[in-house]
């Protein structure tokens, strides 16, 4: 867990963050996901931002990025099994 919230501080360290984004959260989610995921979750949630104008990045942003990566691994693992 340690070297996950670093991995993500270290993604979002230059990000314009809104008070109501909690890392944690995403830190102690269940799902196991790589440092290179995270760092997909981060530059995600930015570009989320920036298509809708705003140069703060809200919770909704990394939900909808958490979800988008997440959701992209078990496409992955469908797509070898068969």
């Amino acid at each position: 867990r340690r070297q996950k919230r670093m991995v993500f501080q270290a993604a979002t360290s230059r990000m314009n963050l809104s008070d109501e984004v909690d890392l944690e959260d995403y830190v102690n989610r269940s799902e196991k996901i790589s440092h290179a995921d995270v760092n997909s979750i981060c530059a995600e949630a930015g570009l989320q931002a920036v298509r809708e104008n705003r140069y703060v990045v809200l919770p909704k942003d990394f939900d909808q990025a958490y979800k988008k990566a997440v959701n992209n691994r078990e496409k992955e693992h469908l797509f070898y099994s068969i």
